[in-house]
């Protein structure tokens, strides 16, 4: 009800007569008619009396004259402040006759006036009690003095000083009910206000999770438990001048965060150079190279040779029997805690009362330590694990021929140790008259690090870019991720609806996928677009791209299918022998159907393009199904790539508008400007073929000597990486557009 439409009280009963009144501690007691029966846990109790003795007793109790157990007065509110008084006399930090600033009310008004205190009250939003912390920081207070003020230990002053760190607009959403406490406790990965902000607006609102909040700020950070971390060494980063940000969440309290990737890659180049540079040696490798990991199947230039395999000595078997029961030993210990884990968790009671909560506590303790335990068989399986792996490796030997030719690459094995990688072959020799860098390209291939070639031996240099070994700072896409995704699935489905048009190009493309059964080409599987399965990708498009409902592509394909599942018979067991029943040309409309439902060509990252030998079997033109609007791309973009569009598509001078308009008005103008040019992102147009140097006439060798020869392949050199003279000769003369989108695609 509101207080204006309260009826008038009069002046002589606004308020019960109180007294102010010091009371010693043992004169009081909880009274029966304190209204509060939920008991206070015993972390309140201790929260309270720290603030007690670091700031005093802020609010009075409210008490009554009642006779107890030789006491006098009966506190009917501020219960909690006498029980945080009482554990200060128990432990002797007041005395017992300390005194307690009390309010002495009628005994009349006793339960109204508990009541009132306990009922009318708002305790404060986490989020502002985070923002305290961190004031109280700023000011000058160390964590140790607060947490003693507070009750609390100094970990939870950090985290809550790290939460009070957010930026204010996420601590908002938290204090509104728009974010949960494990998102706000995600972004404490970084303490980068604006980068925070950044990834929760450029994430979807479906995956505003903690998890890939975690991940996305994970980019630019590394774990303490992640493998390249692991392998380093945290102390070794340290040392070596890197920044470790401590991870505040973790139940592991040696968790944290590496900050400086250069550095640390820089320190896995070299940790893995020495290994390599010593087994090599040791070994009698022609060369060696490194790896930030290493999968044979993308690696076709090199054949593995064939080791020989010598028996193990008696010593060396009995060594390997010993350290093969104590990896059984230790993995049934293993097994045998976390059974005992997970039955305590199961007897776990959450309705507990404050009684049996010693009993949880004490169970806790031994969980703690039974999680110990598991932890340090874990550490002793993977270090046998490790042994046994090693010496069965020395059981296997290499011809002298082979050590002679063929080398070895070491990478790290994903589990923070390395894996050595012996009796690589080259299958085919460097071309004569080939450059220093082509001869090289095929050892930079291999480890994904660039190397140099000195006195005819490949070593590989640290100081420059290769696979895995990046810079941590690195130029961020102009597409950002959610808008890679859009577009790219904007694409996969105007691959569909063509393809299922084209049976001959499904088919091809489905015995292509296959067609490792034969040639034993292993392939890397997630980088085709192509994934044959039963389940369409349709609806997970939709999900990447929601404005593709509606578009002519997803009308197409629906369309498609809403007339194939009107044939389909109704009953499972009939479909069969149904297809067979079915003319060569419906059975293949089907299957190119089929084949095109399981597409996906999506990706994150606008660099990447998947299916690109699909695309251009199937031609398309994804022009023909999408338009460059406010919606589907401009609002997702910065203002300087909406003037570059626009004077890509209506010729230079046409962006100049745009510049002092807000970023609204320059996406909708652009929308308007670009009706009927066709312009696309270079992300969807269609890759730039290289066309083929034409030879030059007979005559013209003869005559003209190596000097017209050399001038005619000069001639045909491809320009601007792929594009050839020809190539956008003939292209502004057919379509000056396209000649433009030509030349920026490359």
């Amino acid at each position: 009800m509101n207080l204006a439409d309260q009826p008038t009280v009069p002046q002589s009963v606004i308020g019960t007569a109180s007294t102010e009144v010091d009371i010693p501690f043992n004169k009081l007691h909880i009274s029966r008619k304190n209204t509060r029966i939920k008991p206070h846990s015993m972390a309140d109790i201790e929260c309270r009396a720290a603030s007690i003795m670091a700031y005093g007793l802020l609010n009075r109790l409210q008490v009554i004259p009642e006779q107890g157990s030789g006491t006098e007065f009966g506190v009917i509110a501020g219960a909690g402040r006498y029980l945080s008084i009482e554990l200060l006399v128990q432990r002797g930090l007041v005395p017992e006759d300390f005194p307690v600033k009390c309010d002495l009310r009628s005994t009349d008004d006793a339960i109204a006036i508990s009541l009132v205190e306990n009922a009318n009250r708002t305790a404060p939003h986490e989020a502002d009690e985070f923002v305290a912390f961190k004031a109280m920081a700023d000011e000058g207070k160390a964590p140790e003095t607060i947490a003693a003020h507070f009750g609390v230990n100094v970990r939870t002053v950090k985290q809550r000083m790290r939460l009070g760190g957010l930026h204010p607009e996420l601590l908002d959403l938290y204090r509104n009910g728009q974010m949960g406490v494990e998102e706000v406790r995600a972004f404490c990965r970084t303490t980068d206000q604006e980068r925070q902000l950044q990834v929760w607006n450029a994430l979807p609102s479906y995956y505003r999770t903690a998890m890939y909040i975690r991940n996305k700020l994970a980019q630019e950070s590394l774990g303490s438990k992640d493998p390249l971390v692991m392998f380093v060494g945290l102390d070794q980063y340290r040392q070596a001048g890197g920044v470790v940000t401590e991870d505040l969440f973790s139940a592991d309290t040696g968790d944290g965060f590496v900050e400086d990737l250069a550095l640390l890659h820089q320190l896995a180049f070299d940790k893995l150079r020495a290994i390599a540079d010593q087994t090599a040696a040791a070994e009698g490798w022609s060369w060696s190279d490194v790896a930030e990991s290493y999968d044979r199947r993308l690696h076709p230039e090199f054949e593995l040779a064939t080791p020989q395999r010598r028996e193990p000595s008696e010593a060396e078997q009995a060594q390997l029997s010993e350290m093969e029961a104590q990896l059984e030993h230790f993995s049934e210990k293993r097994d045998s805690l976390y059974d005992t884990l997970d039955q305590l968790a199961v007897d776990e009671d959450p309705d507990a009362d404050e009684q049996e909560a010693e009993g949880a506590e004490v169970a806790e303790s031994r969980a703690e330590a039974l999680q110990r335990e598991a932890d340090d068989a874990e550490e002793q399986i993977e270090r046998l694990s490790a042994s046994i792996q090693a010496l069965k490796a020395s059981f296997v030997t290499y011809a002298d021929e082979v050590r002679a030719a063929g080398g070895i690459i070491v990478a790290l094995d994903g589990r923070g140790g390395v894996e050595i990688v012996r009796g690589l072959m080259r299958r085919a020799e460097p071309e004569e008259g080939a450059s220093d860098q082509q001869v090289t390209g095929s050892a930079s291939m291999a480890s994904g690090i660039p190397v140099t070639t000195v006195s005819g031996t490949a070593i590989a240099s640290g100081s420059v870019t290769g696979m895995g070994f990046q810079p941590a700072k690195k130029e961020r896409s102009e597409i950002s991720e959610r808008l890679a995704l859009q577009l790219s699935a904007q694409r996969t489905a105007v691959m569909q609806a063509v393809m299922m048009n084209r049976p001959e190009v499904a088919m091809a493309a489905t015995v292509h996928r296959l067609l490792e059964a034969v040639t034993r080409r292993h392939r890397y599987i997630d980088r085709d677009a192509l994934k044959i399965s039963g389940h369409s990708s349709l609806d997970s498009l939709h999900d990447k791209a929601p404005d593709l409902k509606g578009m002519r592509a997803s009308d197409e394909i629906k369309a498609r299918i809403d007339a194939w599942r009107a044939r389909v018979p109704a009953k499972a067991s009939e479909e069969f022998s149904w297809l067979l029943s079915l003319d060569a040309a419906d059975l293949h409309e089907l299957f190119a159907l089929c084949v095109a439902l399981s597409l996906d060509a999506t990706t994150g990252n606008a660099a990447t393009q998947y299916g690109v030998d699909i695309a251009s079997a199937l031609q398309i033109d994804v022009a023909d199904y999408w338009t460059a609007t406010e919606a589907s791309y401009f609002s997702a973009v910065s203002k300087d790539s909406i003037i570059a569009a626009v004077e890509e598509a209506c010729g230079p001078g046409s962006g100049m508008p745009i510049v002092k308009m807000k970023k609204g008005e320059a996406a909708k103008y652009a929308e308007q400007k670009l009706v009927g040019t066709r312009w696309l992102p270079a992300m969807l147009r269609a890759p730039v073929e290289e066309v083929p140097a034409t030879p030059a006439p007979a005559e013209v060798q003869q005559d003209g000597g190596e000097g017209a020869a050399e001038q005619a392949a000069e001639s045909a050199a491809p320009v601007d990486g792929g594009v050839t003279e020809a190539t956008v000769h003939s292209a502004e003369q057919s379509d000056p557009a396209v000649a433009v989108d030509e030349e920026v695609t490359a």
